[in-house]
């Protein structure tokens, strides 16, 4: 039996393909630094994490897969050279699986890609045409971050980072945007772009654009729901009522219908897939909080994310006031993008800063959110940093009175810290 070893197998998508390869029949086991949902969901299929180095069960791998997040210096990846390992990417293993199915749809883009990937999957489901899926989120239908089906279609989120997309060749390749984004590894704008133009000339089918497709009239029913008509020119295609409620949604759905149309699902059979949707955890996820009665957690750590989220707040909840708690992802992209964060929260009258999320980096590399908190704290004073959860669950108590609408943003632990202190359930 051939035996994997994962470094990081915590991760969102490093889960995924670590259960799909021991539901498969391969010995899977794995490391990582943090015990959280993705851990959670692989001791579920039987399989053991590490936290610690476990130097003779890497010594058994045949092969040892690694994050992106995983340095070159990491003691776990330092153990699996001694012993002359197999060593491949994330990138490369997700590659290899999805060149086992017949057509591949892969979801690229700086912005969406995990909402657009899970409709396209649920709209597959739901015309019964049983896809595989590998997600970077989960569900919240059911908390998993993969889908077992048949040989036929597999979905996929297609990560830029490390170009790690360009080991997919997709019958369907979607590009939902492109922005200035993990300059830590592209370096330039101009290096991103041409990453993203190979993974196109990768794919037989390019989705890049909304081949004139519009939404119209788009609102919020009462329960928060996206409602709109999906148009071509003057001619309405579906009228359309989700159950999730950010209106980058709308976009979202447009790419998921092009792909659903490609694939020759009826409109109707996408219409029921897009309504039945809903959605992934953290991407403006309403969460319960005995303290307050409106809460939700978003995955934003890009200024235009950000500021789509709480246009959206404002837009639902336009009488409340709102108050934003953001935990920057990276030194480097808060250095990057320094200027566009700054705009974003300008808007805000309340915008709080949780200590930055360092990931694979350490603050030499960039910017901290203390930082980023002092210079938006020169044009708002209510701007505060908050370096430990108590502190801010104390100032955010104090605001009790008031009712606010909190937004938790960011892609850092945030909400995993949330959890663990029962702030939310």
């Amino acid at each position: 039996m051939k035996k994997y070893y994962f470094l990081g197998i915590g991760g969102v998508s490093m889960s995924a393909l670590a259960i799909m390869l021991k539901e498969k029949g391969f010995f899977v086991r794995g490391s990582d630094e943090t015990d959280g949902q993705g851990t959670a969901l692989l001791n579920k299929f039987g399989i053991v994490v590490d936290f610690c180095v476990n130097e003779e069960e890497i010594s058994k791998a045949d092969v040892v897969v690694r994050s992106s997040a995983i340095k070159d210096e990491d003691e776990h990846l330092l153990c699996a050279r001694k012993y002359k390992k197999k060593i491949i990417s994330r990138g490369q293993l997700l590659g290899q699986i999805a060149g086992e199915y017949e057509k591949v749809v892969a979801v690229a883009g700086s912005h969406g890609k995990t909402t657009t990937t899970a409709m396209i999957e649920n709209i597959l489901r739901y015309a019964g045409r049983k896809p595989t899926l590998h997600l970077g989120g989960y569900k919240i239908s059911d908390g998993k971050n993969f889908e077992f089906g048949e040989k036929e279609f597999f979905v996929t989120e297609a990560c830029e980072y490390h170009n790690n997309f360009l080991h997919l060749h997709p019958y369907i390749g979607v590009v939902t945007n492109v922005e200035k984004e993990h300059m830590d590894f592209f370096k330039t704008f101009s290096n991103e772009r041409k990453s993203f133009e190979k993974f196109k000339q990768n794919s037989a089918i390019v989705v890049d654009n909304f081949e004139g497709l519009s939404a119209k009239n788009v609102r919020h029913d009462k329960n928060g729901g996206l409602v709109f008509n999906l148009m071509r020119g003057n001619i309405k295609i579906m009228h359309l009522n989700l159950r999730i409620c950010e209106e980058v949604n709308k976009e979202n759905c447009i790419y998921a219908y092009l792909v659903a149309k490609k694939l020759g699902i009826d409109d109707c059979l996408i219409k029921g897939g897009l309504e039945n949707f809903m959605g992934t955890h953290t991407r403006f996820e309403k969460v319960n909080c005995k303290f307050f009665d409106t809460v939700f957690c978003d995955y934003a750590h890009h200024p235009t994310e950000i500021d789509k989220a709480i246009k959206s707040a404002k837009k639902i909840f336009r009488n409340r006031e709102l108050v934003t708690i953001f935990q920057p992802h990276t030194y480097s992209r808060t250095q990057s993008l320094l200027f566009e964060f700054v705009s974003v929260f300008k808007q805000v009258k309340h915008p709080l800063f949780y200590r930055t999320y360092s990931a694979r980096e350490n603050e030499s590399q960039g910017m901290s959110s203390k930082q980023l908190s002092d210079i938006v704290h020169a044009h708002n004073e209510n701007a505060k940093y908050f370096d430990n959860f108590e502190d801010l669950k104390a100032y955010l108590l104090s605001l009790k009175g008031q009712r606010p609408v909190l937004l938790f943003l960011g892609a850092g632990d945030l909400p995993a810290v949330l959890h663990k202190k029962q702030f939310i359930t």
